[in-house]
């Protein structure tokens, strides 16, 4: 079984860092995504209501992966970590991916009378016979112009906070500033408190409002905790795909994907506290409102999916990355990162989708081609910026510390 070795005997160089695979190579996954969106623009021929919940939970995915990329690269600024410098270049290349995810947030635009009760307008009109007191209590928040200017104002502060560090980034690969960490850290100081607030909102308008009648004052942290936990499961898994390539193979060791490891495992572990959390208060507060949510998960077939997604985003990657072993096992570090993904993709299915389905939960051919085209033009992109710069912050002061890192 393949392994990394972690002693690394000959040092790592300049041209260690190079992207040595096909220049085009981003192409692959790029065009394979714009063809299942095409697929699945067909479909929105044949069933519009079903394209819509499906494209908009892949969507949601893959800003996910994003938001929690851009959480990765502002912490390690913020703690001036040194185990993660030969990695953060993989989570910087991927927030570039935000100004397109904005542009593909197009269709749910159109499709928002489809996704959000909210947005028909009896709703709100006390004469007419579909007037919901609830809802039009909620009106100054949940109106289609309040809701159009958020979702511009998150990608915004998202973009500039990704454009910002990535630049002083690939910066100082060719000038050794010794400035530019400083002036990375001051964006993370006042991007984290932003990052927080966008992130938490934009969960509950694209989530939480698919069920404008259901609250959870700690949804935000739900979906903090789903989207950091995906972005190490990304991290670790180009990590992989890379060396398996020779690249990063005299820089990356098994000290450091036995942290990526550490951090994938103790995730899991939030994220299901976070669940739990939210599930115990709501059952002691009893208030019906808030029950008939997981009412609906636990009801009418619902009962399996809340099961697979309780034992495949929980209890099978809390015993398998328990272990120190299999954090240094490349293979099982690869088939993980892609289990944790497929499952964060299902955890937000298992969210959106008994919105459209309250019985007869099952899956369409739809909910998979949305999201693979979605993820594909996102990897792509990714690989993209990969190529044209250093695969690692060549002039970072903690470089050769993050080379040289051994576990304690």
């Amino acid at each position: 079984m393949w392994l990394v070795d972690p002693l690394q005997p000959t040092p790592a160089t300049g041209a260690d860092f190079r992207y040595t695979a096909d220049a085009r190579s981003w192409l692959a996954p790029t065009l394979i995504g714009v063809a299942l969106l095409i697929v699945s623009f067909v479909g929105w021929a044949v069933d519009a209501h079903q394209f819509y919940f499906s494209y908009l939970i892949g969507w949601i995915f893959c800003v996910s992966v994003a938001v929690g990329a851009q959480f990765f690269v502002i912490v390690q600024h913020l703690t001036k970590a040194h185990w993660s410098v030969v990695v953060r270049r993989i989570a910087e290349a991927l927030v570039w991916a935000f100004p397109v995810l904005a542009l593909l947030s197009i269709p749910i635009f159109f499709g928002m009378h489809d996704l959000f009760h909210w947005t028909h307008h009896e709703l709100f009109d006390p004469g007419s016979p579909e007037y919901d007191p609830v809802l039009a209590g909620k009106e100054a928040y949940l109106n289609v112009p309040f809701f159009l200017v958020r979702v511009l104002f998150y990608f915004a502060v998202w973009t500039l906070i990704g454009y910002r560090l990535y630049t002083l980034s690939v910066r100082q690969d060719g000038d050794p500033d010794r400035s530019i960490p400083a002036r990375q850290r001051s964006t993370s100081a006042w991007g984290l408190p932003l990052m927080a607030v966008t992130t938490a909102f934009a969960s509950y308008d694209f989530l939480m409002s698919l069920d404008p009648h259901w609250f959870s004052t700690i949804f935000g942290v739900y979906f903090f905790a789903d989207s950091f936990l995906s972005s190490f499961a990304f991290i670790t898994l180009l990590a992989v795909l890379f060396q398996r390539s020779g690249m990063l193979r005299r820089t990356i060791s098994a000290e450091h994907y036995h942290d990526l490891g550490k951090f994938m495992f103790g995730f899991t572990v939030f994220w299901a506290y976070i669940a739990f959390s939210q599930y115990m208060l709501i059952w002691y507060g009893n208030l019906p409102e808030e029950t008939i949510w997981y009412r609906i998960r636990l009801e009418n077939g619902w009962q399996v999916y809340s099961a697979v997604l309780l034992v495949g985003h929980f209890i099978i990657p809390f015993w398998v990355l328990i272990s120190r072993s299999a954090k240094r096992i490349l293979p099982l570090m690869a088939f993980m990162s892609v289990w944790i993904l497929i499952m964060h993709w299902f955890d937000f299915w298992w969210i959106a989708m008994p919105v459209l389905r309250e019985t007869n939960p099952a899956f369409h051919w739809l909910d998979f081609t949305s999201a693979l085209g979605l993820f594909g033009i996102m990897l792509g992109l990714c690989l993209y910026r990969l190529s044209r710069h250093s695969l690692v912050p060549e002039n970072d002061p903690r470089l050769q510390k993050s080379i040289a890192f051994v576990n304690v």
